[in-house]
């Protein structure tokens, strides 16, 4: 039988997916559900219907992006950027509408959450503009139709609902005022000419969406989102990926619980570059791709002072099988942090910590989580943890900077920011 593999290459170079961050189980199921449909009990023969055929294309694309959604998902975030806009950036932009973009959108619920959290602020529909764009055409029926089910809806506090939403059967369906300034387009973000004949957007959401992208299309995301965002334009992140667009040369925003970037204000005649980074393209991204590879289990402690690199168990030969165990558990709670599941995530980075204390990326994970659920203290502690076992880790220190600037501590901020340049810089060097 053909092996699977061919199928993985044709996900990554068609739409950036990386089978070892999804899962090939993932897309192995949606294989077999595409095999059941047409009737084709071998993988070579739907490997040859698939290279035949764009609609089987279209429909494998459909069966491997299921991405979860829901309205308001990371509270924090929508709040930033109201609190911004009005008091910022209408300030420095009188008479301009603003310009947002989800990608990618799937269903709609974050591009109406933009919507609704405008106008809740008391700005009215005509002096924004959403556009929202996904690979998947039936997600984006679903987002033009604004007709959702109770599972959009999570939270404690549903008051938006009753505000924007009329009930429709066991289903709630969006006003059309919400639904007016936002508009759905198709595309493939790895699409060199996708949105080219737009103008550039204030504020972008790309969410939850790096983490799952092979290294080049990764790297051809980044470059994109520096290409549609405007000189002082907004990037917002998952919470594992921030850290990467720092890197990348974005301008990292520290506010807890938002994963934010600013692309810097260009000078006249100048653009913007990777920080600390000034060799071609494949250097560059080689820090950004490390910042989001899957982590990897811990050295010893007296390897302290080492390099990221080397933070590696050495495994006996009859101790294999509890190393798969070990790492199993800690991409579960990783990969449930990047789904949202903060809670879950966070006990089961608890349960792999009590057994592994000295895993260096549980340590910054958990951070990550804290960060994320607003839990400063806790946060820094991981944080703290981290750097203890790891001196070199960067993306820590930068974490760490964010928080202790945020108490006011902007000494010790510097001081945190310029131990992560050095170490970014020696990096680069290798």
């Amino acid at each position: 039988m053909m092996s699977p593999s061919r199928i993985d290459s044709f996900l990554e170079k068609t739409i950036g997916l990386s089978a070892e961050a999804i899962g090939s189980e993932v897309i192995a199921k949606a294989v077999r559900l595409r095999m059941a449909d047409l009737g084709l009990p071998d993988v070579a023969d739907y490997y040859g219907h698939l290279m035949a055929s764009e609609k089987e294309q279209a429909a494998l694309i459909e069966a491997v992006v299921v991405p979860e959604t829901w309205f308001f998902r990371n509270k924090k975030t929508f709040r930033f950027l109201v609190d911004y806009v009005t008091g910022t950036w209408f300030k420095e932009n009188p008479g301009r509408p603003l310009r947002a973009l989800s990608i990618p959108c799937s269903t709609g619920e974050e591009a109406y959450s933009i919507a609704m959290s405008l106008m809740d602020a008391g700005i009215q529909n005509n002096r924004f503009h959403i556009d929202g764009v996904d690979i998947s055409e039936t997600a984006l029926a679903g987002a033009r139709a604004a007709l959702y089910a109770r599972a959009s809806f999570r939270g404690e506090d549903l008051s938006f609902r009753e505000r924007y939403f009329d009930p429709e059967g066991d289903a709630f369906r969006l006003h059309d005022d919400v639904r007016q300034p936002v508009r759905f387009l198709r595309g493939n973000i790895l699409n060199e000419g996708i949105l080219a004949d737009q103008e550039p957007y204030d504020f972008i959401f790309c969410r939850n969406l790096l983490i799952y992208l092979s290294s080049r299309a990764k790297q051809r995301t980044l470059e994109l989102m520096v290409r549609l965002l405007t000189d002082s334009g907004i990037l917002f992140l998952g919470h594992a990926e921030r850290e990467a667009a720092v890197l990348w040369g974005l301008v990292g925003i520290p506010e807890f619980g938002v994963f934010a970037c600013r692309k810097e204000r260009k000078e006249k005649g100048s653009s913007i570059q990777p920080a600390h980074e000034p060799r071609p393209c494949r250097r560059r991204f080689e820090k950004v791709e490390r910042c989001l590879q899957p982590p990897r289990l811990a050295a010893p402690s007296h390897s302290v002072g080492k390099s990221p690199e080397s933070f590696i168990t050495e495994r006996a030969p009859n101790d294999s099988a509890q190393s798969s165990i070990r790492g199993d558990l800690f991409d579960e709670a990783q990969r449930l942090a990047d789904k949202g599941a903060l809670g879950s995530a966070l006990e089961l980075c608890g349960h792999f910590l009590n057994d592994h204390p000295i895993h260096v990326e549980a340590h910054f994970l958990m951070g990550l989580i804290y960060e994320a659920l607003d839990r400063q203290e806790k946060a820094e502690q991981s944080f703290n943890k981290a750097i203890y076992l790891d001196p070199n880790h960067s993306e820590a220190l930068n974490h760490l900077s964010f928080i202790v600037e945020n108490r006011g501590n902007t000494a010790r901020a510097a001081h945190l920011r310029e131990r992560a340049q050095r170490v970014s810089r020696k990096q680069a060097e290798i």
